[in-house]
């Protein structure tokens, strides 16, 4: 009798946790046309997916997570929360952000640059990577100084990466965040504009130009956030072995790997599963004494 109940608590089990195929798309409310890039990620659970260009996305899940909540985020549509079933084999409509267009004023720009944060090679101590499922965004703070008063327009951004995975190929979305001045965590979009880098070949780093899009450093100061996109293209399957052990375990990581600097300012802040934290804290509370932030580099321009 023990054998059959057992049993019967077995099957149970099994069946409480069987896997299943989360699948849906995610649609412009008022245009109905596909979001790409958008990141949807359980609040309770590390784990997450990106939309494709077609907007859909397929992410494997037990059967008891389609009754949690996952946060859905995208540049320019406002964050939503839904449960997870919700989202299964169905439209998921995001509603598009309203932005207030600035007045443009042409003027004469003289050939004058100042660059902010250069690094060298040996200046890169670290890097922020991650596996499949996890979205996340990591941004660096930059405080506005006088001496960039004859340089205030944001030209180019430089993101260095690290050698320890060699990739052909990388995409990822680079955003500029206002800092909210009660918490000093990112907070709105400071452009509207989609900035999505395809690296062809990852060498050390890459120089973005983003001068098209007049960016006048805010007196506030403001962030640049990298956002990791969990799409196909970026996978790759890594072999690597326990410490003390030969056998090898195989996972799936997502390209590309940021460098990371040492952070002395607390400037490194992360976006996971719905909220933002400071870095360098949480590595503290972790007892974890080098903390880091992105390697990033802006050139600025009058």
């Amino acid at each position: 009798m023990k054998k059959y109940a057992l049993l019967l608590l077995l099957i149970s089990a099994q069946s409480f946790c069987q896997q299943v195929v989360l699948k849906g798309q995610v649609l412009n409310k008022r245009t109905k046309a596909p979001v790409a890039y958008v990141n949807l990620s359980f609040l309770k659970r590390n784990i997450g997916i990106s939309s494709t260009e077609d907007g859909t996305f397929t992410l494997e899940i037990d059967n008891k997570q389609l009754n949690q909540k996952v946060h859905v985020s995208c540049l320019n549509y406002k964050d939503t929360i839904v449960v997870a079933k919700e989202l299964q084999y169905k439209p998921l409509y995001l509603t598009p952000k309203n932005y207030e267009l600035k007045e443009v004023v042409i003027s004469k720009k003289l050939d004058r640059e100042f660059e902010i944060d250069k690094f060298r090679r040996k200046d890169l101590k670290s890097g922020f990577g991650g596996t499949k499922g996890n979205p996340w965004i990591v941004a660096k703070y930059f405080r506005y100084e006088d001496v960039y008063k004859n340089t205030p327009y944001l030209k180019n951004v430089t993101v260095y990466f690290t050698s320890l995975v060699l990739r052909k190929r990388a995409r990822f979305r680079i955003r500029f965040f206002k800092i909210n001045e009660i918490t000093g965590e990112p907070s709105e979009d400071l452009i509207k504009d989609d900035v999505i880098v395809n690296i062809k070949k990852i060498h050390g780093k890459i120089k973005v130009a983003i001068s098209k899009f007049d960016i006048e450093f805010p007196k506030e100061g403001f962030f640049v956030g990298l956002e990791r996109l969990h799409i196909p293209y970026n996978f790759y399957k890594t072999t690597y072995t326990m410490q003390g052990s030969r056998k090898k375990y195989k996972k799936v990581d997502v390209a590309p790997i940021f460098a990371g600097t040492e952070d002395s300012k607390n400037s490194c802040w992360a976006f996971e599963s719905g909220k933002w934290f400071n870095w360098s804290k949480f590595m503290n509370k972790n007892q974890i004494k080098e903390t880091s932030t992105p390697a990033i580099s802006l050139t600025l321009s009058n």
